[in-house]
């Protein structure tokens, strides 16, 4: 999306801060390694994550694990990368501060008026703690994607970057997020999970690590929609081991 609008945008004749401007009114994204079951050392993309065991009783249960949010993993794992340079529209680099809470490009690159993509502290009883939600079986975690600031009519694209470690032959895994419209008092008015394709492990892949990027949608029809609780999820019908990484969330309009 970004490459298509910058190459629609004349490169002279506007400043940096108007260049900004068009991109953002276009929609934006931000990008976090602070999942509560990512490892801490590291921020390379590279980086093996721990492992997350999606149990027997889980199987039995068709339980969805979560993958919550962690302000201190975001903070050790969101630290900029790259050195200064001349480029205006570059985001804040490496020991600058402005991405802890906020994410990796530390909200440069968001939709216009949008200043948070990601709730890293949230932990309501309502929607966060473990329990079946409309009729749905959900693991505990903490945070949040957060919406809030979005407009009625935007689009929703969010990458689940996470290994998977099969520990049986023909295992399926379902992604999704678990997703609670509220409405204007932040009531929950219906728990669903907005699912993804699923992935197919054969003969031959236990035991080896395979790095998933699937992508969920997400359409904003109404207010609640805005104001909405989400969280990352899997589901199988095998044990299985996860290692979560990152996630990407892009706003279009």
């Amino acid at each position: 999306m970004t490459n298509l609008t910058t190459n629609m945008i004349p490169a002279s004749g506007i400043t940096a801060v108007e260049r900004q401007q068009i991109l953002k009114s276009n929609g934006g994204y931000e990008f976090t390694g602070g999942l509560t079951d990512r490892i801490t050392s590291g921020q390379a993309v590279t980086d093996i994550a721990s492992n997350v065991q999606y149990t027997s009783t889980m199987v039995t249960n068709q339980t969805w694990y979560r993958m919550g949010f962690d302000s201190t993993k975001q903070i050790a794992n969101d630290a900029p990368y790259w050195s200064d340079s001349s480029n205006d529209d570059e985001a804040p680099h490496s020991g600058t501060t402005g991405y802890q809470g906020v994410g990796l490009f530390s909200g440069a690159y968001m939709p216009q008026d949008v200043t948070n993509l990601f709730n890293f502290t949230e932990n309501s009883a309502a929607y966060n703690q473990a329990t079946s939600i409309n009729g749905l079986d959900v693991t505990a975690a903490t945070g949040s994607f957060d919406f809030t600031e979005c407009q009625v009519g935007d689009f929703a694209n969010v990458r689940f970057d996470f290994n998977v470690l099969p520990q049986f032959a023909n295992t399926t895994i379902e992604v999704a997020m678990i997703w609670s419209t509220r409405d204007a008092n932040d009531n929950i008015t219906f728990t669903f999970p907005l699912v993804g394709n699923p992935i197919f492990f054969g003969t031959g892949t236990v035991g080896r690590v395979y790095l998933n990027r699937p992508i969920l949608s997400a359409y904003f029809a109404s207010q609640e929609d805005i104001n909405a609780r989400a969280l990352l999820a899997i589901r199988a019908d095998n044990p299985v081991a996860i290692q979560p990484i990152t996630t990407l969330c892009t706003i279009l309009r």
